[in-house]
């Protein structure tokens, strides 16, 4: 028979290799299997490798959740070197099939690069009575996951057993924070007290060799480790280091055959201590791999609870910013007699800060205006709100353009934060087509001539919001019998398809003047339908 093998690769790291040395190996749930897995998803007998024709198959024999080899679900399929297996939903095993024989070592630990083994001599086995002692040790603390308790208090029950277990003196839990430094989450002594940040001093060379070699550390005095952290280990008079990665275990993106195992170090697991005591069994470093893995796993679910509880704020905020924007939509405005309106505002991705208004005053002028507030969300939503009501009142009260923009600048400033401004385009025109507006710092509108001259309407002003003190002076023009004029935000030019490439101005002008002899109503339609076309339903920002 051929020489293969299967490594298996456990939740906390560690690999194990079978050899496949009879014609048809088992695996399953059952006790008597060859590899028994003990997962809900695995199904009693599950799965069978065979040697067949000088070859190697592997067959499902009718479980529940199914067979797969590289992903592929199957029924027999031919095994080839570094073939993915899984079995059911056991995502806790990572199944590979070697088709040459490997030689095994003791304890080997995937870095996602390379294999390692752990870096301390074999110590020799504590007596069966200790060892027993602190395997239910580690059982009592693994069971105590399952009760109610805080993520801290689980972190903490981790690092105690830490120290327990390597009878050491103290011990940290350090994670990586957003700069990509190790900072302390958890420090404990042996009487189970959280030590203070006078008492954090440690072998940070060990620390950092961990990290970045991501590979268990043990210091004794008799190792040559002690060597490496000589400068810290003598300075602060330790006799005994343990430190231990965290890791988060993931699959290579390259999802084929060749597709390995990888893991990122998320921080490190320490304990020491100033006496001399014997050295580290090979038990005790398993328990404190498998303390790090539970910390890994505790640390993981806070990051996912944390993320959901972000996500679902998140939508609320945005559900609640949309339902600000759509009430700011003007609904009473009536067609005037001598001109045409035509106004809509397309929903984004994100909830922004984009409004319009359309009123009518008591001397028969209409007032229509676009404003853009910098930013997303509901804070975005509700200054937009709060600039469209004062525009209204200013308005109301019968003041002149000017006077209307330069309050309005003043009361956004007064109110909002520093970081929010507001651009906006705000015109009146009456029955003769007299067009007074103001431009603080909005995308021109453009103004199409019947003879096909495009115009700008662009001033000198700044945005609303940025100094309390900025004056704004109005422009005059008129519109002729068949002129349009087209008031759009940045969502219309920035608008982009999946590639990144924007809509832009010169996309925009070109329509105007394309179709800017149509009614009011389809030019707008024309113009929005060209966006959507462009984008490809792209979701916009």
């Amino acid at each position: 028979m051929a020489s293969a093998q299967i490594k298996v690769i456990n939740r906390f790291g560690v690999e194990r290799l079978l050899p496949l040395d009879k014609p048809v190996f088992t695996i399953g749930r059952k006790a008597e299997n060859d590899l028994q897995m003990l997962s809900d998803t695995v199904s009693r007998q599950h799965a069978e490798i065979r040697f067949e024709n000088e070859a190697f198959y592997i067959l499902d024999i009718g479980s529940k959740r199914g067979t797969y080899v590289n992903d592929q679900r199957i029924e027999r399929a031919a095994l080839s070197h570094n073939d993915r297996i899984r079995i059911g939903g056991d995502d806790e095993q990572h199944i590979i099939f070697l088709a040459e024989a490997v030689e095994e070592t003791s304890i080997i630990f995937d870095t996602g690069a390379h294999s390692i083994s752990l870096t301390y001599d074999r110590a020799p086995e504590a007596s069966a009575n200790e060892e027993l002692q602190k395997l239910s040790r580690y059982l009592e603390v693994n069971q105590a996951f399952k009760f109610s308790l805080s993520p801290d208090d689980v972190l903490c029950l981790i690092v105690d057993a830490a120290i327990e277990m390597a009878v050491a003196e103290r011990g940290f839990l350090m994670l990586l924070n957003q700069k990509g430094e190790l900072e302390f989450k958890i420090a404990r002594d042996k009487d189970r007290r959280s030590l203070v940040g006078n008492e954090f001093a440690m072998s940070r060379s060990v620390v950092e060799e961990v990290f970045k070699q991501n590979r268990a550390v043990i210091v004794n005095e008799s190792t040559q480790a002690a060597e490496l952290a000589r400068h810290s280990v003598r300075a602060l008079d330790l006799r005994t280091i343990a430190c231990i990665p965290l890791r988060r275990f993931r699959m290579s993106e390259k999802m084929d055959a060749t597709a390995v195992l990888q893991s990122d170090v998320i921080g490190v697991l320490y304990v020491d201590s100033h006496f001399t005591r014997q050295p580290l069994t090979n038990t005790a470093v398993r328990l404190l791999e498998s303390l790090a893995f539970e910390a890994t796993k505790t640390l993981e679910s806070i990051r996912l609870m944390h993320e959901e509880r972000e996500k679902k704020q998140l939508e609320e905020e945005l559900q609640l910013a949309a339902q600000v924007q759509s009430a700011l939509a003007p609904t009473n405005f009536k067609q005037p007699a001598h001109f045409e309106v035509a106004a809509a505002m397309l929903p984004s991705r994100e909830v922004g800060g984009d409004f319009y208004e359309l009123m009518t005053l008591k001397d028969g002028r209409c007032v229509f205006a676009l404003g853009d507030v910098s930013g997303k969300g509901i804070a975005a939503a509700i200054l937009a709100g709060m600039a469209q009501g004062a525009l209204q009142a200013q308005f109301i009260a019968n003041l002149a353009l000017t006077d209307v923009i330069t309050n309005l600048n003043k009361t956004i400033a007064q109110r909002s934060d520093a970081n929010r401004f507001l651009t906006m385009f705000c015109a009146t025109i009456d029955a003769d087509g007299h067009l007074t507006y103001i431009n603080a710092g909005h995308n021109p509108p453009l103004l199409l001539r019947t003879d096909g001259t495009l115009e700008k309407l662009s001033t000198k002003s700044v945005v609303l919001g940025a100094f309390d003190f900025a004056k704004y002076e109005a422009k005059q023009t008129r519109l002729q019998a068949g002129d349009a004029l087209v008031i759009y935000s940045d969502g219309v030019t920035e608008a982009a398809d999946a590639q990144g490439e924007m809509f832009g101005e010169d996309r925009l002008d070109a329509l105007v003047q394309t179709h800017g002899a149509f009614s009011a109503e389809n030019l707008k339609t024309r113009l929005l339908d060209e966006v959507v076309r462009f984008t490809k339903g792209e979701p916009q920002s």
